[in-house]
This record gives C-alpha cells, sequence and structure tokens, in this order.
C-alpha cells in the first residue's frame, strides 16, 4: 500500500512538472515572438537605405498585414469547411462540448486546469481560455486523422459564456 507521504511527494512532482512545462512554454513563446520583431526590425533597417524609412516601415507593415491577413484566412477556411460537412440535426453546445471532452480527454483537462488557474476572475479570459481549449481539441482531432467520423457540424470554438453567468 501507497503511504500518504509517497502520494504527497508525487502530486508535487506532477505539480512541479506541469508547472515547469507551462513555463518552458511561455519562455519558447515570448523567444518566439522576441524573433520575430527582431527579424522585422532587421528587415526594416536593411531595407531603409534603398527606400528610405517610411518605405522600410511600410514594406515591414505590409508583410506583418500580409501573414495576419493569411492566418487568419487559413483560420476562417478551416472554420468554414468544418460547418459545410453537415450534419442533419442542429446539436446543443453540451452535446457538442461532451462529444469534444470524449473525444479528446488530456486537451480537455489541460483546458480545465487553465481555466481554474486563470479563468475565475474575468469573463473575457473565461471565454478566451473556452474558445481556444475548444480550438485546440478540434486541432487535436484534425491530427490524429479521425475528424467528421461521426458526421459533426458545426462551429470549431463554443460560444462564449452570457455576462451574467458563473
Amino acid at each position: 500500500m501507497v503511504s500518504k507521504q509517497e502520494l504527497e511527494g508525487l502530486a508535487r512532482k506532477a505539480v512541479a512538472a506541469v508547472i515547469g512545462f507551462m513555463l518552458t512554454m511561455a519562455l519558447l513563446t515570448a523567444l518566439l515572438l522576441g524573433g520575430i520583431v527582431l527579424l522585422l526590425w532587421a528587415l526594416t533597417e536593411g531595407l531603409t537605405p534603398h527606400v528610405g524609412q517610411a518605405g522600410a516601415l511600410g514594406i515591414s507593415g505590409g508583410l506583418c498585414f500580409l501573414l495576419l491577413g493569411l492566418f487568419f484566412w487559413r483560420l476562417l477556411k478551416t472554420s468554414s469547411s468544418h460547418s459545410d460537412e453537415g450534419g442533419a440535426e442542429p446539436r446543443s453546445m453540451q452535446d457538442r462540448l461532451a462529444d469534444m471532452i470524449r473525444q479528446n480527454p488530456l486537451e480537455a483537462a489541460l483546458g480545465a486546469f487553465a481555466l481554474g488557474l486563470f479563468g475565475q476572475t474575468d469573463p473575457k479570459v473565461r471565454a478566451m481560455i473556452l474558445q481556444s481549449g475548444a480550438a485546440f481539441m478540434q486541432q487535436a482531432q484534425n491530427d490524429g486523422g479521425s475528424s467528421g467520423a461521426d458526421g459533426e457540424g458545426g462551429p470549431e470554438t463554443p460560444e462564449p459564456p452570457a455576462p451574467g453567468a458563473p
């Protein structure tokens, strides 16, 4: 039989591993964003002698908007293709969410953990975590090759909760 002290030790190690993973991901994200900013700065500095400072800033800004536009176009294209898959009867949000949780239990647990940590005070943060968690589960489902197996249609992300909802 496992003692209470051993279980507490294992729980502490698990929490430390999760916190370490989250800190690692935050630092890697910061490095990625910092690298992108430095690349844009280098692009601006490199173009300044050729087209002037205003032209270099315009080209760099246009490149950023082009990349953002491509990202959101791809996001919307993916979302609309999932909603066109069909499904004879409209399903409730609760049914769709339950199906996503059943198909992606690990992602649902991570989303619930993030919601518990960050979403208690601000309803906007709670809505954002719910939407990103549903998108993460949908991405994992698509990567796993099991998308569309049950003919489910509907939006990719859940609707944000009502302002007065707990």
